[in-house]
């Protein structure tokens, strides 16, 4: 099986191989998925240097995390390298074209993960990002709840905010960035956000990152705002049956009743595309600096 995207073919293998059992989906559906979403997913994964969460023997077998490209990747596929601490090079694939996402998915990629910049700017976000984590046992009208605050305090310091159904358990709520802060002051906002949340909400919300010392509250996931941390891509497909998907919705839709996290899999979001549209398709015009709320928010600090 060949399929051909712009200037490229790319040689498909074991297209019937199932890679989630279960739910009887191949790695045939998992390609063509990506060939279908690629105008809308490409636009959020531009020039953003990526972490492939691979399965190439499917979700029931170990999967693993790749940040360098391998060797014997294309030419074609882009790659940026970043130094680390230790003075190691780490080639990072960038994803630009649709082909890119195909080869990927034929590799057994079934979520790419993005950072929060770009490489032309690689030291400068342009998202603040907090994942709402729940524990076990909590259930996802707790996490609209915290969600809805997390919203209120945002609003608050003049924020917009964007929400996304992440398709495992949680909600990522994102912050369009001007290029203009470093990683560290976006963190220590995140950290101050999730502080005050986590202070007025202590019976549901904490930022204790131990897992056995959440209990049945919600980890305010802050951490993500770090150099060289990722989030998995919008409309990424999750590696849990049925093939959930890592999905934008609008305040409203993430408030009704029955939204849950996996609401949509890789079978009814296109359907979901094509009546709704993108819910994030303009979400950089709405970028805006911290310097304003970083005032409002020492003075509820203060409160």
């Amino acid at each position: 099986m060949n399929i051909t995207s712009g200037r490229y073919t790319i040689d498909i293998s074991n297209s019937d191989k199932v890679l989630f059992g279960k739910s009887n989906i191949t790695k045939k559906d998992l390609i063509l998925y990506y060939q279908a979403i690629a105008p809308i997913m490409l636009t959020h994964c531009y020039n953003r240097p990526i972490s492939m969460q691979r399965f190439p023997d499917g979700i029931n077998k170990e999967g693993f995390f790749q940040k360098n490209a391998a060797d014997y990747f294309p030419s074609w596929i882009k790659s940026f390298a970043i130094p680390k601490e230790t003075g190691e090079i780490v080639n990072y694939v960038v994803i630009n074209k649709a082909a890119t996402l195909i080869y990927l998915a034929n590799q057994g990629c079934i979520t790419p993960h993005l950072w929060l910049s770009r490489i032309d700017k690689i030291k400068k976000p342009d998202r603040l990002i907090f994942d709402l984590d729940p524990a076990p046992r909590v259930s996802f009208s707790e996490i609209q709840y915290i969600a809805q605050q997390l919203k209120n305090l945002l609003d608050q310091c003049n924020l917009p905010s964007f929400c996304m159904l992440t398709g495992s358990r949680g909600v990522h709520i994102v912050v369009p960035l001007k290029r203009i802060h470093t990683f560290e002051e976006t963190r220590t906002f995140a950290y101050d956000i999730a502080t005050i949340l986590a202070q007025k909400f202590p019976q549901s919300a904490t930022i204790i990152m131990q897992k056995n010392r959440r209990g049945t509250r919600i980890f305010i996931d802050w951490l993500r705002n770090g150099f060289g941390a990722t989030t998995v891509a919008p409309y990424a497909v999750r590696a849990h049956e049925g093939a959930p998907i890592a999905t934008p919705v609008t305040w409203h839709e993430l408030l009704l009743p029955h939204t849950k996290s996996q609401k949509y899999t890789i079978k009814n979001i296109l359907a979901r595309i094509q009546k709704m549209g993108d819910p994030w398709k303009k979400i950089q015009e709405h970028a805006i600096t911290l310097t304003k709320a970083r005032t409002i928010l020492n003075k509820i600090k203060e409160i």
